[in-house]
């Protein structure tokens, strides 16, 4: 169920400025259970012996999510054209789809916490500008605040051969999913382009355009997603992957 208002108001003669509320709700969600997994409180014999992991898919997961998006769009001056958001957003559930298991097979409900693609914060900007002497200059900027990662205990606590457990508190309680916060994003292309027109037509004439494209010009290191597991000490700046470094690319177009 998706639903949102929004109000909008003219600021230039060719932009706009608007602010929108965006909300959804997720019933009746997949997820998986294993409901063979030994009992509690020890867990250590399954329920029926004679077998191992007996999946049961369910249809009892639930999402909630909420968002303001902040929307800039039009053309402030003589020679910029572009839009700009800023999105403030949350997301919560307790399943990431059909495959999901959650870390304790009795206790489904313990895993209601941020979603595994929740970000806080999300700033997006593209835009284009005409230069003079053909030239031609795009830009496309995204900063964005890191996802949740969930801390795993590395153990088979609940003797499932699932390693989903999560430490536990003081208390006996399991630590909550997805309490670690994941490393952000900034990434910002350029486009540097000329036109060298070949006839005195410029119109309908032939045209060589020439581009330079630059991708994650600031060279800046994006980690996919760190690694937690306790009691080893977590690592919160250890990745095991990132997305491609600075690119440079020459276009030549007839």
């Amino acid at each position: 169920l998706q639903y949102s208002f929004a109000i909008e108001r003219q600021v230039t003669a060719k932009s706009t400025l608007s602010a929108t509320y965006v909300g959804s709700r997720g019933m009746d969600l997949f997820r998986s259970r294993d409901v063979n997994a030994p009992l509690p409180p020890n867990y250590l014999v399954r329920p029926n012996p004679e077998f191992g992991q007996v999946r049961q898919i369910e249809s009892e997961g639930y999402q909630k999510s909420n968002a303001l998006e902040l929307t800039f769009r039009g053309k402030p001056g003589k020679y910029f054209t572009g839009q700009a958001q800023y999105t403030l957003s949350k997301t919560y559930n307790n399943t990431s789809g059909i495959t999901y298991f959650p870390a304790n097979s009795y206790l489904p409900n313990e895993d209601w916490a941020r979603s595994d693609n929740d970000r806080r914060h999300k700033f997006d900007l593209l835009g284009s500008a005409e230069l003079p002497a053909s030239f031609s200059f795009g830009v496309a900027l995204s900063a964005y605040s890191g996802k949740p990662v969930n801390v795993t205990s590395g153990l088979d606590t609940y003797g499932d051969a699932l390693f989903k457990a999560r430490p536990l508190l003081a208390d006996g309680a399991m630590l909550p999913r997805n309490t670690l916060h994941g490393p952000g994003f900034l990434n910002l292309d350029v486009n540097l382009e000329r036109d060298f027109h070949l006839s005195k037509s410029r119109k309908e004439g032939p045209t060589i355009t020439a581009s330079l494209n630059a991708f994650n010009v600031l060279n800046h290191v994006n980690d996919v997603t760190y690694i937690a597991i306790s009691p080893v000490p977590i690592h919160t700046g250890f990745a095991v992957q990132a997305f491609d470094p600075r690119r440079l690319q020459l276009n030549l177009q007839f």
